[in-house]
């Protein structure tokens, strides 16, 4: 509003044509546009996969009960640029009952890494981590990739949420 003010700004009351007054603005507008451009890139969220996607590029699919989550607030490394980015990652165990693809045992524990934005600043749209975070107890599916340290779900929709655990349901 100031820019524009002084754009408007007439000493002595001087007569400016229109047309320069709108070129004046059309330009300022312009260079505006590239600062926000090259600045502050602008993302936006991730759409969901397709589940015939995610079976065909998955490493590992599982069914599995959650023994525990663990979660820790860490700076973004997924967002990058002029803007602070805090996401929260969540460590979760589960403990595998079937196994529809994948080089894994009915048993065995795997750990899942899965994140959320915690705090952006200025709020800017982006990946928004994973849909579907479970809690302790939960019996899930899980559409996976990486390697057997620590594999991470496909984003935002590689982890569903098959059945609460049952304390949970009557709270």
């Amino acid at each position: 509003m100031v820019i524009l003010q002084l754009l408007l700004w007439n000493p002595g009351n001087v007569c400016l044509p229109n047309t320069l007054i709108m070129k004046l603005f059309s330009l300022l507008t312009l260079l505006l546009g590239l600062f926000t451009q090259t600045v502050l890139p602008i993302e936006a969220a991730v759409a969901p996969f397709a589940k015939e996607g995610m079976v065909k590029g998955a490493a590992l699919i599982i069914e599995g009960t959650v023994l525990s989550v663990s979660s820790k607030t860490q700076k973004s490394k997924i967002e990058k640029g002029g803007l602070i980015a805090r996401d929260r990652i969540y460590t979760i165990q589960v403990k595998i009952k079937k196994v529809e693809k994948g080089k894994v045992k009915v048993g065995d524990e795997i750990t899942v890494s899965a994140w959320k934005p915690s705090t952006r600043i200025p709020p800017l749209p982006g990946p928004q981590g994973h849909e579907s975070i479970p809690g302790k107890g939960d019996l899930v599916k899980m559409y996976l990739l990486g390697d057997p340290k620590t594999y991470e779900p496909y984003m935002p929709n590689g982890i569903s949420i098959l059945q609460k655990e049952e304390s949970k349901k009557t709270k």
